[in-house]
């Protein structure tokens, strides 16, 4: 994404008569705002890119940019957010545990067919660790919420498994058990499987933040944030320019919904 170059944000005691062009990007739970006429591309940041979206998390230094090392500013390091995708972070972890317990688990269930020893493992598909996450769990993305509801049946399916497999061999139907087992191995567990591999794949996707490079003169600069919100054009009088004690910010400005958003310095980061 280009910016077009309406006039950059002013000095403070020098605010403008026309209109100015704001980019509202997020920053955690945080919205902040820069003047379009700084702003030189917007781009994602790569997945494997040490973003440093988390507090005391400290990312890459440059970016390469148009071929050629930028200066990289992490801000949610600079304001001690955490990422508003660092949920993501976490599910890219949990996913791979959850996929092989469900491995595990139709490993003890073949063992417990065989052997005729107790199974132990959650025959309630709410009551595995991931059916406890899996149904208290609410996304905002839309693919994901899709594609995790696609868990439902096969899970379901794979834990009502232990009473009716069990319960065959108990009277006598140990082979018929097994063959039923065999074929939910290549059939059910190869769909779950599947879905946790896609849900993997997305959730690696959804973590890409941004970078926004800013520029002046010849100096560029990429700030790394979650994601843009908006692109407007305010009025001049809901514009107020004042530095706060860190010299971070560079005033104010009054969304049309009375939202105030700070108006970022990056000079001074």
């Amino acid at each position: 994404m280009t910016a077009t170059q309406p006039a950059a944000l002013p000095q403070p005691g020098h605010a403008p008569s026309e209109p100015v062009e704001l980019l509202l990007f997020r920053l955690g739970a945080k919205t902040f705002a820069l003047p379009m006429g700084q702003v030189q591309y917007i781009m994602p940041l790569p997945g494997d890119f040490d973003h440093g979206g988390q507090q005391g998390q400290h990312g890459a230094r440059h970016v390469v940019f148009d071929d050629q090392p930028v200066t990289y500013l992490s801000l949610w390091e600079r304001f001690g957010e955490n990422s508003l995708y660092a949920e993501y972070e976490a599910l890219q972890a949990l996913l791979p545990q959850r996929r092989q317990d469900h491995l595990d688990w139709m490993n003890a269930l073949e063992s417990s067919i065989h052997s005729g020893e107790p199974f132990t493992k959650a025959r309630d598909p709410r009551q595995c660790a991931f059916g406890k996450w899996y149904y208290a769990s609410q996304f905002n993305d839309r693919r994901l919420t899709l594609l995790l509801g696609q868990f439902d049946t096969p899970h379901a399916h794979i834990h009502s498994l232990a009473d009716k497999l069990l319960g065959l061999a108990e009277t006598g139907g140990k082979e018929e058990a097994l063959r039923r087992f065999n074929e939910e191995r290549h059939t059910t567990l190869d769909l779950l499987l599947n879905l946790f591999d896609k849900a993997q794949s997305l959730v690696i996707e959804l973590q890409r933040r941004i970078a926004i490079i800013v520029s002046e003169d010849e100096n560029l600069c990429a700030l790394g944030a979650d994601a843009v919100r908006d692109i407007i054009s305010l009025p001049a009088e809901r514009l107020s320019y004042q530095h706060n004690a860190s010299g971070t910010l560079a005033g104010l400005a009054i969304l049309d919904t009375q939202e105030v958003v700070p108006l970022l310095d990056w000079h001074r980061l």
